[in-house]
Parts: structure tokens; C-alpha cells; sequence
């Protein structure tokens, strides 16, 4: 340890002295990249939404020849960016949660309860619908469902963003909460708890 100014000892970080923890802390840096992966491919997404849609009134009232099937290419890439786009929400801690217990909850073991408790319902839930999910792209693929207006696109493809998203935030979750049962709080939770979970 480093010796401070004023003679003392330097305190060094919790986890800095634990294997398993050094271990969860690179994984925990892969998980995150990602997952910032998958955001900024759904952000590409929605600006192809965005060119797709531009692109469509562009000839509907200039050329009067309207392209039906650019609404149906706009729902898939949706429902792919927001799929893409879950896990690092929860990996931020960004989804819409009611703050009160952890403002009530100063003592740190309780609120760490209350978030573990929060991250395990993630997990579950996200097992639950990845399972669903593919359970969905099996059955779309079986019976060899296509789209309406591109008969080349098979929709078991499409509705595979949906195990996929969920799995990536299953994992996340996962993640969050190894390291909350180490009794370390996940890297990109510290800013978003502004301190309530110390």
C-alpha cells in the first residue's frame, strides 16, 4: 500500500485484493462492450429507419408511386433496435424503476437487497421471454412463414432480434448480479445510483 501526506495508508478498492472479483470485473468489461456493440447497432437502425421513412414519402408525393413495403421493413428494423438496445439499458440501470425504496433504504445491505432482488426479476423474466422467444421463431419457422410484401424474407429472422435481445440482457443481469453477491456494485450502476448503494 501507498502511504498518504499525512502518513496514513492508502485504502485500497474492496475488490482489488479478490481474484473471483478480478475475474468478474473483466468479464463484466466484455459484457459491457457488448452490449455497447448492440446500442450503436441499434442506433444505425433507427437511422435507417429514418432514411427508409424519407425515402418513402419521397415517392408517395413527388412521384405518386408509393412503396408499401418500406412500413413493414420500418416495424422489423424497430423491433430489432429496441431488442438491441435493452441490454444496455439494463447494463446502465437506465429502465424506468421506482427509486423510493433506495432513497428510503440508507443503510447499505437493505438497499443492496432491494437492487439484487431488482436484477434477479431481470434475469427471470428475460430467461422466461428468451425462451418464448425462440420457442416463437421455431414455430414461425415450421411452418415457413414469409413477409407479406418481401416474400424473400423469412419472419422467423426477423423475430430472432427477440431471444436475442432478451439473452444479451439475461446476461447482463447475470453479470449484475454476481457481482452484487460478491458484495461489489456493477460499474455502470455507481453513477446511476448517484450514491444510495454505496
Amino acid at each position: 500500500m501507498q502511504d498518504q501526506p499525512g502518513g496514513g495508508n492508502a485504502a485500497a478498492p474492496a475488490d482489488a485484493e479478490r481474484p473471483a472479483a478480478r475475474v468478474l470485473r473483466v468479464i463484466e468489461g466484455a459484457v459491457s462492450l457488448l452490449t455497447r456493440g448492440a446500442l450503436a447497432l441499434s442506433g444505425g437502425l433507427l437511422l435507417a429507419i429514418l432514411g427508409l421513412i424519407a425515402y418513402s414519402v419521397i415517392w408517395r408525393y413527388l412521384f405518386n408511386a408509393p412503396k408499401p413495403w418500406v412500413d413493414e421493413v420500418a416495424g422489423w428494423l424497430l423491433v430489432a433496435s429496441v431488442m438491441l438496445a435493452l441490454p444496455e439499458v439494463q447494463r446502465r440501470n437506465d429502465h424506468i424503476g421506482i427509486d423510493f425504496l433506495h432513497q428510503r433504504l440508507r443503510d447499505r445491505p437493505a438497499a443492496r437487497l432491494v437492487l439484487g432482488f431488482g436484477v434477479f426479476t431481470v434475469l427471470v423474466s428475460s430467461a422466461i421471454l428468451v425462451r418464448e422467444g425462440v420457442t416463437m421463431v421455431e414455430f414461425t419457422q415450421m411452418l415457413g412463414i414469409l413477409s407479406n410484401q418481401i416474400p424473400e424474407v423469412p419472419l422467423w429472422a426477423v423475430q430472432a432480434f427477440v431471444p436475442l435481445g432478451f439473452g444479451l440482457m439475461a446476461l447482463v443481469a447475470l453479470v449484475q448480479l454476481a457481482c452484487l453477491s460478491l458484495g461489489i456494485l456493477p460499474h455502470a450502476m455507481r453513477d446511476s445510483l448517484h450514491g444510495e448503494v454505496a
